[in-house]
């Protein structure tokens, strides 16, 4: 974890907290510090004060300085009321984290200025104009509808966005990810986490390889779901993940260099023949979906493979040897009817990878830790690949439905 957070969280809400939302604050002020992202709170009691008393102590839990990573906006005087506050000292932000503010447009000026997103704990006056700059701005905004304020509560704003989502959608979420805000917090903050990490996310978490004339449909649909979960930002798929300026191998090789976990999607023309027209394109060292499995391999990744469309896990003799290791486990067969609560469980296991709560399987003791030096070129790089790949097996059948994302224009997988 960096010292300075990339990005940087607005909490706002109401001054006048209760037990409940004195709880939510000081959990997300928690969360924010464990994700790694800054904070941006006002000087008002309540909610400013119990988000900025917990995130200052999460930090220090974890031995970083909170100079950098906060920042609080502090009006003087009567002020406070304006914003729904009370007349009363906030929490003690160190002089070098505080950023005075002459009056609540200033404020509203510099809470903008200095953050990414905004999430919402009940709230005071303006809090629906706050949300509205930012989804102007083209950066999203969390409202907990749960709670509520005085004046211009989050409740209120949450409905309101979702009054006007056709013209006006909350950047960066779809309208499915937004309403999970209204989800109770069963365990920690709840949806919110994960929502935060999606949208600020600067490399993604989960990268899926597939061949283009294979299995895009299963791919596209796999990536919608993992999407919906984790975030469009955290979940690399070759089409929606590369932006117009970057070339294709650039953005690629970045992906598998920054991913966790790995998602080798399998199909029944995945051993498609190559040049010669009989042994498969995996056999040409050239070809971009064996290089992307190696370089998982050697990065020691945590790798599924997911069998779509009825297919099923090649013979060893029809495989180069750096990618036999992908036939020690055992598939999952499932069909569609199944798929939602398959990927409940396939989420479930991602995600204990991403946070570093799952175990290596089988005898793999090291197998989250990545090769630090730079991958060589053909032969080389496949000899490195580990004798005890982390590798995880879900068959998933029935792919009817087709990709959210449609992709035009060249890439470099084959048609």
């Amino acid at each position: 974890m960096t010292t300075t957070p990339a990005k940087f969280v607005l909490v706002s809400g109401t001054g006048w907290a209760n037990a409940t939302k004195r709880r939510v604050a000081r959990m997300l002020g928690t969360t924010l510090a464990e994700a790694g992202f800054g904070l941006v709170t006002g000087n008002a009691t309540g909610v400013d004060y119990w988000a900025s008393d917990a995130y200052c102590a999460g930090r220090a839990a974890l031995g970083l300085p909170v100079a950098g990573a906060f920042v609080q906006i502090a009006l003087g005087g009567m002020h406070y009321l304006q914003r729904g506050g009370l007349p009363l000292p906030g929490y003690p932000a160190p002089p070098a984290c505080k950023v005075a503010a002459e009056n609540v447009e200033a404020w509203k000026r510099e809470a903008l200025a200095r953050s990414d997103t905004a999430v919402m704990i009940g709230g005071g006056r303006g809090a629906l104009d706050i949300a509205r700059r930012f989804i102007e701005r083209g950066r999203p905004v969390f409202p907990l509808p749960f709670l509520g304020g005085i004046t211009g509560n989050s409740d209120f704003v949450f409905q309101e966005i979702l009054k006007t989502w056709d013209g006006h959608p909350v950047p960066g979420l779809s309208r499915t990810q937004f309403l999970r805000l209204a989800e109770p917090w069963v365990s920690g903050t709840g949806a919110l986490a994960n929502l935060l990490r999606g949208t600020l996310a600067e490399t993604p978490d989960v990268f899926i390889s597939y061949r283009r004339s294979d299995a895009p449909a299963a791919a596209g649909r796999l990536a919608h779901d993992l999407a919906e979960h984790f975030g469009e930002r955290r979940v690399f798929l070759d089409i929606q993940g590369i932006a117009p300026s970057r070339a294709w191998d650039q953005s690629i090789e970045g992906a598998l260099q920054q991913c966790k976990v790995g998602v080798i999607v399998i199909g029944r023309q995945w051993l498609a023949p190559g040049r010669d027209s009989q042994t498969s394109r995996l056999h040409e060292r050239d070809d971009e979906v064996r290089k992307e499995i190696v370089e998982l391999l050697r990065l020691k990744k945590a790798i599924f493979p997911v069998l779509v469309e009825g297919a099923r896990l090649p013979e060893s003799l029809n495989l180069p040897d750096p990618l036999v290791p992908l036939l020690r486990f055992q598939a999952t067969a499932i069909d569609n009817g199944s798929w939602e609560v398959t990927m409940g469980l396939l989420i479930r296991e991602m995600e204990a990878v991403i946070q570093g709560k799952s175990a290596p399987r089988r005898d793999s003791p090291t197998a989250a830790t990545a090769v630090d030096t730079p991958a060589p070129d053909g032969l080389a790089a496949e000899s490195q690949i580990p004798e005890e790949p982390w590798l995880g097996a879900l068959e998933l059948q029935d792919s009817s439905v087709a990709p959210r994302v449609v992709g035009t224009g060249s890439r470099r997988r084959d048609g």
